[in-house]
């Protein structure tokens, strides 16, 4: 088969959770045997075509327009999401109106946001998949899944031993320092820590809050988390005001790293019972949940508590169901 994903940024380049997990599907497609192309629309950094573990990826450029691309690929399916997903659809759909071949149509749903639902609700995908169960009952119940649409979960893959280390550092560390991540959490929790080490990830979406701080590392936007930030880790805070799941979270999980978290759905669906959760305004809960891991023996048995829900997420049989269902489109 011939599968194709219209996207506005695609790794390595750009390397937000959407992006990662939608490319963890590709890449199961392209080791199925599948020819899996990545059209992009709007990320100004890397070649104009490039391949990427097994994905071809082609920049949509003056004098090379998206349908034109499209049309060049001949695609079975077409996988797209967030701002991409209602143009994938309308492609679909004008072929269909010419009474030319039509690729099926899955869109991939990050969030429940009102813009997300209307997509679906207006384009109607031949397959909707769900990064989490709990996106999808919120779909459900805002009647945002057409009839005859067919709905998947693949919560976002995480491989392990992509992630894992075998050293942790001192620090309480954040990744991504946007506001609604918690950039000025990380700054308030470290004033009142001044005894304890902080570091902030620079994210790569949304304005980051960077200030200099004696005990907060800086660390630049990395797609090497592996190398750069979980070997500085002891614990990963995520007081996040929204979050559909929780990659990173999970990664450092990997590394049987604990993990502080704010009670979104998506975070308690991702971290399970190896979470800890406190409110995100709750500085005071923070502090003493940090604390309360400073002791050895609770940090070994929240460290072992991570290490058992990596193995639970393992992503295998979902990405194969993926894959099963792709087929079944053609």
């Amino acid at each position: 088969m011939r599968i194709a994903a219209l996207v506005h940024y695609y790794v390595p380049h750009y390397m937000a959770g959407s992006e990662t997990m939608l490319h963890a599907m590709l890449r199961a497609l392209a080791v199925a045997g599948h020819e899996v192309e990545a059209v992009v629309t709007e990320h100004r950094r890397g070649p104009d075509e490039y391949v990427h573990e097994g994905v071809r990826v082609r920049r949509a450029v003056r004098g090379r327009p998206v349908p034109a691309i499209l049309d060049a690929i001949g695609a079975d399916v077409l996988v797209s999401h967030h701002q991409e997903a209602p143009h994938a659809s309308h492609y679909a759909a004008r072929a269909r109106r010419r009474g030319e071949p039509a690729p099926a149509v899955a869109h991939v749903a990050h969030n429940t946001f009102p813009a997300s639902l209307a997509v679906t609700r207006r384009w109607r995908p031949d397959l909707l998949v769900f990064n989490t169960v709990w996106v999808r009952e919120h779909f459900a119940r805002r009647r945002a899944i057409p009839p005859g649409s067919r709905t998947l979960v693949v919560h976002p893959p995480v491989w392990p031993d992509e992630h894992r280390v075998d050293q942790h550092g001192d620090a309480v560390t954040l990744v991504n320092l946007n506001r609604d991540k918690g950039g000025e959490i990380l700054y308030r929790l470290a004033d009142r820590m001044p005894d304890m080490q902080f570091a902030g990830v620079v994210g790569g979406h949304g304005p980051q809050i960077v200030r200099d701080l004696p005990n907060v590392e800086i660390i630049q936007h990395t797609a090497q988390m592996r190398r750069d930030v979980w070997p500085r880790t002891r614990l990963l805070i995520m007081p996040s005001i929204y979050e559909s799941y929780g990659m990173a979270g999970v990664e450092a999980m990997a590394s049987g790293i604990p993990v502080i978290a704010a009670p979104t759905p998506g975070l308690r669906e991702a971290l399970g019972d190896a979470g800890m959760f406190v409110e995100r305004g709750d500085l005071g809960g923070w502090e003493r949940q940090i604390r309360r891991l400073l002791d050895p023996v609770e940090w070994e048995t929240a460290s072992t508590a991570a290490l058992k829900r990596s193995v639970e997420l393992d992503p295998r049989e979902e990405l194969a169901a993926w894959v099963q269902v792709v087929e079944s489109l053609s």
